[in-house]
């Protein structure tokens, strides 16, 4: 595979010498660009993909060891190699501290010595994995954060952020596990940015389970738009997590900073901090308790009362929290996609995970509540058509059509048993195994229902308690707000405002 090189150098004379060698003409490197000053060279790496840099160290203006600190901050998978027509040994020591391979003087440099240095540098940089690679780079933050070395940063022109991460339960695996966790953590928190889209981002794993993260925007300016990549970053990282090692995240967001120094105090007062931390842990959007009520409408191929238990779990959501609102998306569409594939419904209208964020981006609470709500809809509708106008047969189906014609009397398990010729225990276990619910439980959902409809037409509340079947007001009010999340005038107060 061809291996692209980028030479770098403001002297024509020697740009044309290093072309010129017949080391390139059977080798598997080629030099694919040229450049005459470091600037110009930023402006290559930024556009093409580069495999290795020859640098000169000496040049005007930024000179070879400002544009060793970029590629070494931005491009770590990229080699480098130094020339230079001085043997000072600050140079040396700069350069090799941003990770060149080699350091060659012009006066010695032949057509076998490069070519050497091409091989070596190459098969350095072929037997790292990228986590390796970046590895320098992260011992160098962490010096600068917690032992005053010199910034990394001196020569990054990007914006950044923070954060401080802590892994629950980390600290009660084994330290030889630990250290295997961690390299996989912070491997995934890393993945979650894109420096093909400008955002890139370093963990620096602090024992024994919290992660410094550095999040560098070369971009984006606007401090909205940080702040929304960062909450889906923080979101990818923790569903993934949780789905591969079944651990949670606390993630504490730095405020934004004017300078580098202000972070790093910031995080080093956070970091020494010996309270508890106030931040909270992003719970899974849905309790136990609702994915059952929304399974319970789902189970009847209730559409609307499905409907009506999506918008109630965005209600709960709190404003202005952008990550929870992808989580609560998540896991409704996760679930409507076991729904469907139990079906055999095809839903290839759907976000992967990794469009997700495209998804809600830019839509409310109330907005994506009422999309989600609407593909729930569409997708049992569609189940009925396929199941036809009977959901269920035999006993059950018998249960609840007589449920749904005589919702308004007096009735309970041991009236329906008699009536369709069984006894009431029987029916009893037959139903919850085909439903998922009680007699009782589905004949008050129907209820609630048909009760809903009564509001909207503005029957009086002890009309529709009578027409309902309910026995007392105030058991009407109980179960109405059980099943519906509000009470009746609170739900007509909503039905009103759409």
């Amino acid at each position: 595979m061809e291996r692209s090189v980028l030479l770098v150098d403001d002297e024509k004379v020697f740009r044309n010498y290093i072309r010129q060698m017949e080391i390139w003409e059977d080798s598997e490197f080629c030099i694919t660009a040229e450049a005459r000053s470091a600037e110009e060279a930023i402006r290559i790496l930024e556009k093409q993909k580069i495999n290795l840099v020859i640098l000169d160290v000496s040049m005007p203006g930024k000179n070879g060891v400002f544009l060793s600190e970029i590629i070494a901050a931005k491009y770590p998978e990229t080699a480098m190699i130094a020339v230079s027509s001085y043997d000072d040994y600050d140079y040396v020591r700069e350069i090799l501290k941003n990770g060149a391979h080699d350091y060659i003087l012009k006066s010695r440099l032949t057509e076998e010595t490069l070519m050497r240095a091409l091989k070596s540098a190459d098969l350095r940089m072929r037997q790292k994995s990228s986590w390796e690679l970046r590895k320098e780079l992260r011992s160098q933050v962490a010096e600068w954060i917690f032992h005053g070395a010199s910034s990394p940063f001196t020569s990054d022109n990007s914006r950044k952020a923070a954060a401080i991460v802590k892994v629950r339960f980390l600290n009660r695996y084994s330290e030889e596990n630990v250290e295997t966790l961690a390299e996989g953590i912070g491997r995934i928190l890393e993945s979650a940015g894109d420096r093909s889209q400008g955002l890139d981002i370093l963990a620096i794993y602090c024992r024994p389970e919290k992660f410094i993260l550095i999040y560098r925007f070369y971009e984006e300016i606007s401090e909205a738009k940080i702040q929304e990549k960062i909450a889906a970053c923080t979101f990818i990282s923790q569903d993934n997590i949780r789905r591969i090692y079944g651990l949670q995240l606390t993630v504490q967001s730095c405020p934004a900073f004017f300078s580098d120094n202000a972070m790093r105090s910031y995080l080093l007062f956070q970091m020494k901090e010996k309270k508890e931390e106030t931040s909270v842990v992003t719970p899974l959007a849905m309790t136990i308790g609702q994915q059952k009520k929304l399974l319970a409408a789902v189970e009847i191929l209730d559409g609307d009362g499905a409907g009506t238990q999506v918008r109630q779990l965005y209600e709960q959501i709190p404003e202005g929290q952008e990550a929870l609102c992808l989580m609560m998306t998540k896991e409704l569409l996760d679930l409507l996609v076991r729904i469907s594939e139990e079906y055999q419904i095809s839903l290839d209208f759907l976000p992967e995970n990794n469009r997700l964020f495209a998804y809600t981006q830019g839509k409310s609470k109330e907005t994506l509540a009422a999309n989600v709500a609407g593909l729930y809809g569409n997708v049992l509708r569609e189940i009925r058509e396929r199941k036809g106008t009977k959901r269920y047969t035999g006993l059950v189906g018998n249960a609840i059509e007589m449920m749904e014609e005589r919702y308004g009397e007096h009735i309970g398990l041991r009236e329906i048993a008699g009536a369709i010729g069984t006894n009431s225990s029987y029916l009893s276990r037959l139903f919850h195994e085909e439903t998922g619910m009680t007699v009782t439980e589905y004949l008050n959902r129907v209820r609630v229902e048909r009760a809903k409809d009564l509001l909207e037409e503005d029957v009086p509340l002890k009309e529709i308690v009578h027409r309902c079947g309910f026995r007392s007001y105030g058991y009407f009010l109980k179960i109405f707000k059980e099943y519906i999340g509000k009470t009746p005038k609170e739900f007509l107060r909503d039905e009103n405002k759409r």
